[in-house]
C-alpha cells in the first residue's frame, strides 16, 4: 500500500484536487481510446496448412479491451490435428514473410502489424525456449476483462509508452491486478500502482491465471524490472500530474 505521504504533492500541485486529478486522468484515457469498430483480420486460404485451422479469434490487448491506438493485432489460431507447432510457426513466417517472436509470428498485412499465435489443445510453442507452453488464452482474456481495472491498465500502458519501457502487456496487466483493487479513485489507484512498481515489482512473481507454473514476470530481465521500478520512483517524486502522464 502507498504511504499517506507518497503522492500527496502530486495530488495537491497545480490546483489539482483528487476529483480534478481523476478528471484529468480520465481525459487522458479518453484521448487514447482505441476505435472499437476496427477489427483487422487476414485470410489464410493461400497458406499450405490452412485446412488445419479450426478458428481464428482476436486475442491480446484488443480482446482484453486494454489496447491503445497503434497497438498490434493479435490473432489466435486454434489448430486441429496436424503438423507440430514448430512446423506451423516456421511455415507461417515463411508464407507471410514474417518474424517469429516466441509464441507468435509477426507479419505486416494491409498496413497492419499482426501477430499470429498458433495453438493446439491450449498449448503454444515457445521458440525462445524451444519448449511447449500450456495455457488458456480465453481464460487470460476473461481474467483481465473482469478485473475492474481496465482504466488503470490503460493508464499504465500510456505511462509505459511515455517512458519508453520494455514491459510486456500481459505482465503489465498482471502487475496492475496484483497490486490494486477496483474500489478506489483512479488517481489514488495509480499512485498506489506506481508505489508497487517502485518497491515490490522487481521481486514479484506474476503467475499466469490459466497456468500458475507459467511465471509471466520471468519474461523481463532484472535490468528491465529495475528500469520500470526506477521510472516509477521518478514519477512518484513529480510535482504535478502532467509530469507523469
Amino acid at each position: 500500500m502507498i504511504s499517506s505521504q507518497v503522492g500527496q504533492p502530486i495530488l495537491a500541485a497545480a490546483g489539482f484536487k483528487p476529483a480534478q486529478a481523476d478528471l484529468y486522468l480520465q481525459a487522458i484515457i479518453n484521448r487514447h481510446r482505441l476505435d472499437s469498430d476496427r477489427h483487422p483480420t487476414i485470410s489464410l486460404q493461400s497458406w499450405r496448412f490452412h485446412k488445419h485451422v479450426e478458428s481464428i479469434t482476436h486475442s491480446g490487448s484488443r480482446a482484453k479491451l486494454t489496447a491503445l491506438p497503434g497497438a498490434d493485432t493479435d490473432l489466435f489460431l486454434t489448430l486441429g490435428p496436424g503438423p507440430p507447432l514448430p512446423t506451423i510457426q516456421s511455415s507461417l513466417a515463411d508464407h507471410f514473410h514474417g518474424q517469429i517472436r516466441n509464441v507468435a509470428v509477426r507479419i505486416t498485412h494491409a498496413g497492419e502489424t499482426i501477430d499470429l499465435v498458433p495453438s493446439r489443445a491450449n498449448t503454444l510453442w515457445q521458440s525462445r525456449h524451444n519448449t511447449l507452453l500450456k495455457t488458456n488464452v480465453k481464460e487470460q482474456i476473461h481474467y483481465v476483462r473482469e478485473s475492474g481495472l481496465l482504466n488503470e491498465i490503460r493508464l499504465l500502458k500510456i505511462w509505459r509508452r511515455r517512458n519508453a519501457l520494455k514491459f510486456p502487456s500481459f505482465a503489465l496487466e498482471l502487475a496492475v491486478i496484483k497490486s490494486l483493487s477496483p474500489a478506489e479513485s483512479i488517481s489514488s489507484s495509480f499512485l498506489k500502482l506506481l508505489e508497487y512498481l517502485s518497491t515490490h515489482f522487481p521481486t514479484a512473481s506474476l503467475k499466469d491465471p490459466a497456468n500458475p507454473s507459467n511465471i509471466v514476470s520471468d519474461t523481463l530481465t532484472p535490468l528491465e524490472k529495475h528500469r520500470i521500478a526506477q521510472s516509477a520512483a521518478t514519477s512518484l517524486s513529480a510535482k504535478s500530474w502532467p509530469e507523469i502522464l
